[in-house]
Formats: structure tokens, sequence, C-alpha cells
């Protein structure tokens, strides 16, 4: 299960017709920043903080449609949200200022 944020919808030209009806957004894995289109099951909107589910879970959330991945849950909150890792920034090399007093 991956906490992430609804970036926007998805328009599909042509799609499977178990794919039809379904709304799919542009969801960000908030742990590690990829984006996945998902099935949106329960109508959330841009900005929004959700639970997406993958793989087994998303086929059995949508009644076996061929997905691979289905936002299921709106997140009203946490004690924690992921975040992106990061590494510190490299500091650059040169001289330092000098102080000088008045």
């Amino acid at each position: 299960m991956l906490v992430a944020e609804v970036l926007g919808r998805v328009w599909a030209e042509r799609q499977l017709p178990d794919l039809d009806g379904r709304r799919m957004v542009l969801v960000r894995d908030l742990s590690t920043s990829a984006a996945h289109v998902a099935v949106d099951l329960i109508d959330v909107a841009a900005g929004n903080t959700v639970l997406v589910v993958t793989d087994d879970a998303a086929q059995t959330a949508t009644g076996g449609a061929a997905v691979d991945a289905a936002v299921v849950a709106l997140v009203a909150g946490a004690d924690q949200l992921p975040g992106p890792a990061t590494s510190p920034k490299p500091r650059r090399a040169g001289r330092r200022a000098e102080r000088t007093s008045p």
C-alpha cells in the first residue's frame, strides 16, 4: 500500500473494456516521488493525500479489472506521512567570507 498525493486526472483515447467508466488519476508516491496511474475508486481531487493499493490488491479492489494500482482511501490524517529520502546538500568548495568588525 502506498501513501500518495493526487496530481490530477488521466484520460485515455482507447482502453480495455474493464476500464470503461472508470476514472484514472496520476498519483505521486510520497516516499519515493515515483508517479503512478491509478484507478480512482472514491472520486478524489488533485492535492488529496490517498492510499493506493497495487498488484493483486488493486485487482481485487476493482473486481478483477486489469489494473495494477487503485485509490482506495482518502487520508484524513496521520501521525507522520512519509517523505522522499533526501541526502544532505553537498557543500561548495571555496573561500569562506571573512568577517570584519566595524
